[in-house]
């Protein structure tokens, strides 16, 4: 007996806001029409920018920063950044949106986030805000690849 596929109720979308998120989003929204599913866009503030801005501030003036206060104030314009990008989106208003922002390691957020939402489908764009350090030492992509527990759907720009 063949085992049928889960039916995609819940789609969780990575994105950088890099120029990739926008073509990421408007995919997902036609993956979310045709599938009739929710969306969960995600975007995860990298601890390496967050503990470099800390080395910054401290550099200059020490013991000056405050992560609660600096995590909130990037989380508020990150979460403005994403709003800000799905309003032009077609069809958009047509899908049930929720907007996570998170920080850390962003392939183990976006995974914990996968099992977290119950996710049935993981999307995200082709590359992100990565050098070439990041490509020879391994990407998020390429762990999430490997390690989700939902299929996982790179989206490449049109």
């Amino acid at each position: 007996m063949k085992k049928q596929p889960k039916k995609i109720s819940k789609l969780l979308v990575a994105i950088d806001l890099s120029h990739y998120s926008r073509p990421t989003l408007e995919y997902a929204v036609e993956t979310a029409k045709l599938t009739d599913a929710r969306m969960v866009i995600i975007n995860i503030i990298n601890q390496k920018k967050i503990d470099a801005m800390e080395k910054a501030v401290n550099a200059d003036h020490p013991g000056k920063f405050v992560l609660s206060k600096h995590l909130g104030e990037e989380m508020d314009r990150c979460k403005l950044k994403v709003k800000t990008l799905i309003k032009g989106i077609p069809m958009m208003d047509d899908v049930p949106v929720k907007i996570r922002i998170g920080h850390g390691v962003p392939h183990v957020e976006i995974l914990e986030a996968v099992k977290r939402e119950n996710a049935d489908l993981l999307l995200f764009g082709p590359k992100g805000q990565t050098n070439l350090k990041e490509f020879l030492f391994g990407s998020v992509a390429e762990k999430l690849f490997r390690h989700s527990p939902v299929p996982v759907m790179s989206i490449r720009s049109r």
